[in-house]
């Protein structure tokens, strides 16, 4: 299995007659369409394919999420959401399983194999590991650190975007040549290797997304294309002469149209409107208004992005996201905060402080309270309109428990919010909350899309055609029969 991170299909076929070897994968079989659960959860993606399962019962949705027993976001580990991938079952059954930077995954589900985790992915939930511990020492020494590093959301100049095009063009190589080099040595019944490039490129480098003046020409292309070369050496090596092939991409990407940076003000409206629609709200019963934004809120949208990038490439992962989770929680008084917005990056994401769940929760999930709290978030986003254009900012709010039944469903969002596809805009207008202006801050041109694709090609089998992120997991365990 190669997977290619969010690489978008559209763009592949526009792009054919520059990519060779993903020409010639789409040529060699049937395509199938793959849906995913990204156009709610888009981070879900990984381990819902690598589990099989639904994001309610895997629970991981980002890499920082909220952590109700201490009232913050963390990041996710083993000890708290541990999932086991599918080719684990492989390596109990004496299969021998390579697995090469599969994104959001944990560290020390095979004995047998070889695993490499997080030295060139775009998400990642820890530092750079191996099974076994010696090939560490030995890809640093062969192939150096991955150039991709870590993404910091905040506008990049054209030169911060032209270093980014060069970073993931030497990422992509340098990750062919590790593929290709560890199926030259190792036998295997399973190989599964992922590139990030496309994912990262995609991004900050979507062609024709918000912001993209700076952007270099073609230089998501130029990704693509390094990745394409990467590809063909892999599908050339001897050890694959006599393999069946699994080509996939999870979800796909667009131009982004998020309207994530309104969430945090229209929450602090919401959560303002709602103390003054009577005196059975939960809580302190003395109005409090809108809580000023936390400091750190505060210096992330004052701070120039060039200096918020260099300083946050300075400092550890721990202190980067210290800083995400001040800038979440920090004003918020738990005691009279019904309901409060998370880490997001596409759709909005919102949790309620549910008593008996979140250490300071204050509203009765199954109670009056919890309803009609729900009723006015949802009337609130949906009157929201786009300044002297009048059209809807928000598509739907989605309640994660219907949509993602399971057991750590407590684990994702309680709300999603999801936008109207409109270009992002700076000012939003509603007869419920007033005027709200806030503007995009990530840097990002491009952003997630629902579907993804496979191209399957396994001699000699008749196996069913997948239609979901899920099916690819059976699907393997077939073709392995």
């Amino acid at each position: 299995m190669i997977g290619l991170d969010a690489a978008d299909l559209g763009l592949i076929r526009s792009w054919s007659s520059t990519l060779p070897n993903l020409r010639r994968v789409l040529a060699s079989g049937p395509v199938h369409t793959l849906r995913s659960p990204a156009d709610l959860l888009t981070g879900s993606v990984w381990p819902t394919f690598y589990t099989a399962t639904t994001p309610g019962e895997h629970g991981i949705y980002h890499h920082l999420q909220w952590d109700a027993a201490s009232m913050r976001l963390r990041r996710v580990g083993s000890d708290w959401l541990d999932c086991e991938p599918f080719w684990s079952e492989l390596d109990r059954r004496g299969r021998r399983v390579i697995a090469i930077d599969v994104p959001l995954l944990f560290p020390g589900h095979g004995r047998r194999g070889i695993e490499v985790l997080n030295w060139g992915s775009h998400d990642t939930l820890g530092p750079f590991a191996c099974n076994p511990r010696s090939l560490k020492g030995e890809i640093r020494r062969r192939f150096g650190p991955h150039p991709m590093g870590c993404e910091i959301p905040v506008g990049k100049s054209a030169e911060e975007l032209t270093q980014i095009r060069d970073a993931l063009v030497r990422g992509a190589r340098r990750k062919g040549a590790l593929v290709r080099w560890l199926l030259d040595r190792e036998p295997f019944d399973f190989f599964i290797a992922v590139f990030g490039e496309t994912h990262r490129g995609g991004h900050i480098l979507w062609p024709d997304g918000p912001g993209t003046d700076a952007i270099p020409v073609d230089a998501l292309l130029d990704v693509y294309r390094a990745v394409d070369e990467a590809l063909g050496e892999i599908l050339a090596a001897p050890a694959l002469a006599d393999a069946g092939s699994i080509v996939f991409s999870l979800h796909g990407m667009g131009p982004n149209t998020s309207q994530e940076h309104f969430v945090p003000r229209v929450m602090d409206l919401v959560n303002e409107g709602f103390s003054e629609r009577g005196p059975e709200r939960p809580g302190n019963r003395e109005r409090r208004g809108v809580a000023p934004p936390a400091i750190v809120r505060r210096l992330r949208e004052r701070v120039p992005p060039s200096i918020q990038n260099r300083v946050a490439h300075l400092v550890p992962v721990s202190v980067r996201d210290a800083v995400v989770n001040r800038s979440i929680v920090a004003g918020h008084e738990w005691s009279d905060t019904a309901g409060f917005d998370l880490l997001s990056d596409l759709n909005g994401y919102l949790r309620l402080n549910v008593r008996g769940r979140e250490r300071d929760g204050i509203v009765e999930r199954n109670g009056e309270t919890f309803d009609r709290y729900v009723a006015w978030v949802r009337e609130c986003f949906a009157s929201l309109t786009i300044a002297v254009s009048g059209e809807r900012l928000v598509e739907d709010v989605h309640l994660a428990r219907e949509r993602f039944p399971g057991r750590r469903v407590d684990h994702l969002p309680d709300l999603v919010v999801t936008w109207s596809g409109n270009p992002p805009a700076s000012r939003v207008e509603s007869g419920r909350i007033g005027t709200v202006t806030a503007e995009r801050a990530t840097g990002r041109s491009g952003n997630h899309r629902r579907d993804g694709f496979c191209v399957v090609s396994v001699p000699g089998k008749e196996l069913p055609a997948p239609s979901d992120v899920r099916d690819l997991a059976p699907l393997v365990a077939a073709a392995l029969e």
